[in-house]
């Protein structure tokens, strides 16, 4: 075992929803083992907290059961080199977080060498693939969970777990003060904005960014007034989508404003927002920012997670709440009617849209507890017999 001055731990994260709960969880784990060595598979932001990557997330980067087969044997050989390497290297820990399709096998077969694993952030198992559950009971020590139903799934099936809260939460502020960030983003105060989030992977872009575009010119000829503003992840996202929007010939002019970036201050200007599912939806919940959802995959995958679906909402806001919160556009419901119709109508219903920021308020302050903190807690704990 490594002292407090020298711990070794591998990190393994998928995509930029980890890159984020993993640099949240090494600020913490810096201060307070100052020597900490982590390293493993990461991204841009755990980068700057010292984190070593073995490999870069976008190797792991892949949705869908369609495109994860035709991906499969780089995975697969990604995951073999990864297994012997944490063995050889003999870390104190390995922290899975997320990806479970990829992280509990090789959680498991770390494990079986006598490696102490936690996983950071449930997989979906309340929504579809319950039996999941029993891979999890096999792979992991400790299960550190982001929601406050997830920990009475796990204690019922006695898998020890902790309820952290979500990282997001603590990022943003309680009160959002949207004419502020109107004003840093240089909007007018009576601006009509709506944000478009399509996603961030190229797979995700090609599905959302053409209906976005049709439900925006829908939008707007009901409202001549109102702006769109679409945050990608980087320079390359926003040119790949304005290239694939014109040879679309799609919806795109000067009331369209494509970012790089600066998502959360998008969100906490926008009056609202059509959002494809993801966590992109929670980070809008927590902006107080209200929404319509809607996805799309290929019909094949469609067909494949409909078959083990096991619950009644798609988007986490409705998920987190119990509740119909926000409209669900999912598959074939995804029409640039139906989005533009529901955003045409909560604009001309401002009570409902001033009761889904105040809902939205009520949600984060449950999620908002300090959730690197009680994760390093549990991790300390855990590791050094505290």
């Amino acid at each position: 075992m490594s002292s407090k001055s020298n711990l070794r731990i591998v990190i393994v994260v998928g995509e930029a929803s980890g890159d984020v709960l993993g640099s949240a969880l090494l600020e913490e784990l810096n201060q307070r083992f100052p020597q900490l060595e982590s390293v493993g598979i990461g991204g841009p932001l755990m980068l700057e907290h010292g984190f070593d990557a073995w490999y870069s997330m976008g190797e792991l980067s892949v949705m869908g059961y369609v495109e994860v087969i035709r991906s499969l044997p780089r995975l697969l050989a990604i995951r073999s080199a990864l297994i012997k390497r944490i063995v050889s290297y003999e870390p104190d820990l390995v922290v899975g977080i997320d990806a479970p399709d990829f992280n509990l096998s090789l959680e498991r077969s770390v494990r079986k060498g006598g490696i102490p694993v936690v996983h950071l952030v449930s997989p979906a198992i309340w929504a579809w693939r319950y039996e999941r559950i029993h891979k999890i009971r096999d792979s992991v020590d400790r299960i550190l969970v982001l929601f406050p139903f997830e920990e009475k799934i796990y204690e019922k099936e006695g898998i020890p777990v902790s309820y952290v809260g979500h990282p997001l939460a603590d990022q943003i502020e309680v009160n959002v003060d949207r004419l502020s960030h109107r004003d840093k983003l240089g909007l007018s105060p009576n601006q009509k904005i709506v944000a478009l989030l399509p996603g961030s992977r190229r797979s995700e872009l090609k599905q959302h960014l053409g209906l976005m575009s049709d439900a925006a010119a829908m939008i707007k000829a009901r409202y001549p007034e109102v702006h769109f503003l679409i945050p990608l992840r980087n320079e390359n996202a926003v040119t790949f989508a304005r290239k694939y929007l014109s040879e679309c010939g799609k919806y795109l002019n000067r009331d369209i404003r494509f970012t790089a970036g600066n998502t959360q201050n998008i969100l906490k200007a926008a009056d609202l927002a059509i959002i494809a599912s993801g966590t992109a939806t929670l980070e809008a919940l927590l902006c107080e920012c209200p929404m319509v959802v809607t996805y799309r995959v290929s019909k094949l995958t469609a067909w494949l997670m409909r078959r083990r679906a096991n619950t009644k909402f798609v988007s986490l806001p409705n998920i987190i709440s119990d509740e119909m919160l926000v409209d669900e556009f999912i598959q074939e419901k995804a029409r640039p009617n139906l989005l533009a119709d529901a955003v045409i109508s909560l604009f001309s219903r401002p009570e409902k849209l001033r009761s889904l920021r105040a809902r939205f308020q009520e949600i984060k302050k449950m999620l908002r507890v300090g959730s690197a903190r009680r994760s390093v807690d549990v991790i300390q704990k855990f590791m050094l017999n505290e």
